[in-house]
C-alpha cells in the first residue's frame, strides 16, 4: 500500500468509529458512510489526467455530468485525500475500464498524490438515483432517499459489476 491510502484507509476508520460512538440509538446496518464504505469500498490509487476541468468544489455534478459525454467511464463515490488534508473527504471522481483515476475537480500540483477509496457504480443505477432525489451525489444525498443506503447497504444492481462483486468486500 501506499503511504497515502494508509493514512487514507485510516482516517475513514476513525471518523467511522467516532460516528459510531456518537450515534447509539441508530438501528441501521450502517451508522456512517464511512461505515458503508469500509464495508463494499476498495481503493483507486492509479491516476491519469482528465480530458476537461469540471468546477471547482462540484464533484458530483462534475463526475454525473460527464458520464453524458464519456459514456465509457464509470461514476465513483467514497473518500478521497492528498498529501495535504488532515480528513478523509467525501468525495466522487470517475474511473475507467482499467480502474485508473479521472478526477476532474481535483487537477493541479496539489493533488498529485491523491489516493482514492470508495464505490463503482453501475451507470443506470446514478441516473435513476439522481433522477429520484433530484440532486447529485449518492451517499451525501442518502437522507433524501429516507437513509435507504444505510439501512440496507447497496443493493447488488448499484455496484457496478466489472470492480465488485455481489457481495461485499469484508465478507
Amino acid at each position: 500500500m501506499n503511504n497515502n491510502l494508509d493514512r487514507l484507509l485510516e482516517k475513514i476508520k476513525e471518523q467511522a468509529e467516532l460516528i459510531d460512538k456518537l450515534n447509539q440509538r441508530s438501528d441501521f446496518r450502517f451508522r456512517s458512510n464511512q461505515a458503508l464504505i469500509l464495508e463494499y469500498g476498495q481503493a483507486f490509487t492509479k491516476t491519469i489526467k482528465p480530458p476537461f476541468k469540471g468546477k471547482i468544489k462540484s464533484c458530483f455534478e462534475n463526475c454525473f455530468q460527464a458520464l453524458l459525454k464519456y459514456p465509457n467511464f464509470h461514476y465513483c463515490e467514497g473518500f478521497a485525500i492528498d498529501d495535504e488534508l488532515p480528513l478523509a473527504v467525501s468525495h466522487a471522481w470517475l474511473i475507467n475500464e482499467t480502474g485508473e483515476v479521472i478526477d476532474p475537480t481535483w487537477i493541479g500540483e496539489q493533488y498529485k498524490n491523491s489516493t482514492y477509496f470508495g464505490v463503482a457504480f453501475d451507470q443506470e443505477f446514478v441516473f435513476e438515483f439522481a433522477r429520484k432525489i433530484k440532486h447529485y451525489g449518492i451517499l451525501d444525498s442518502d437522507y433524501r432517499n429516507d437513509h435507504q443506503l444505510l439501512r440496507e447497504g447497496f443493493p447488488p444492481s448499484a455496484l457496478h459489476p466489472t470492480f465488485h462483486s455481489s457481495t461485499s468486500v469484508t465478507e
